[in-house]
């Protein structure tokens, strides 16, 4: 039985470390993956709006598809959905992704401007409060009742508050105010995955192809096998809910 592995992330060590594969082992680790996949994955951070970072402008011409990621943007749109693109593992694909990422947890750097953290501070202000307030308010209804209440009821009162919350905030939100950046490289043998990063958790899970690609990648990281508790296939395209595979190249969907 193959087995899966997982990247010893800064949970295995008590000196504050914050492990990664980076230099000349990560350049290794991604030759790796890219001889034994068929196309790997990129998740874009930030609103549909948002303008484009440089690393989704390079890949764009050779774009496969797209699915949804398993994340949620902020607490004021519980239901929307990040995109994950798909792509050839390729050399030219490599070559792009290698100039922006330098790390298993890098994420590119964003095309914003100097100080532009600092405007969105400022602008939004209203709604970084309003999203404290509706989580402190979500906490005084779980303590009077909703812990007594099921998943169901609890998810309809969180979003009931949410609502509300928003309805207080200024109309001043523009998905244009945003940078895409992208991340959590994932790579994929026909549809099924079989290399996943989850950048903002720093967690890395593989499907080791052969004792040959464990043993590789036992030379790069420091790897604890979990075959027992994840089943295979990590993943798979042909299950994945809104998966869009494009006809072409460039980004028509099918």
């Amino acid at each position: 039985m193959r087995s899966v592995l997982f990247f010893k992330d800064r949970t295995f060590y008590q000196d504050g470390r914050e492990p990664t594969i980076a230099g000349e082992n990560f350049l290794a680790l991604m030759e790796l993956c890219f001889s034994h996949g068929d196309s790997f994955s990129l998740r874009r951070c930030s609103w549909p709006g948002a303008r484009d970072g440089a690393l989704e402008t390079a890949l764009r011409p050779y774009l496969l598809g797209e699915y949804p990621s398993y994340e949620t943007l902020v607490w004021f749109d519980r239901e929307r959905r990040g995109k994950c693109f798909l792509y050839p593992a390729i050399p030219e694909t490599k070559g792009i992704l290698l100039r922006h990422l330098r790390h298993l947890f890098d994420s590119e750097e964003s095309l914003a401007p100097a100080g532009h953290e600092d405007y969105l501070r400022q602008k939004y202000a209203a709604y970084d409060r309003a999203g404290e307030e509706a989580g402190q308010r979500f906490i005084r209804y779980l303590d009077a009742e909703g812990r007594n209440q099921s998943e169901r009821q609890r998810d309809a009162a969180w979003k009931r508050i949410c609502r509300e919350a928003r309805e207080r905030c200024p109309d001043v939100f523009s998905e244009a105010d945003y940078y895409s950046t992208m991340e959590d490289p994932c790579f994929f043998r026909g549809t099924e995955l079989f290399f996943e990063t989850v950048t903002h958790e720093q967690m890395c899970t593989v499907h080791a192809l052969s004792p040959a690609f464990a043993e590789r990648l036992g030379q790069l990281g420091e790897w604890v096998d979990v075959s027992r508790r994840r089943r295979l296939p990590l993943f798979s395209l042909d299950a994945a809910k809104g998966w869009k595979q494009y006809s072409g190249t460039g980004g028509a969907g099918t």
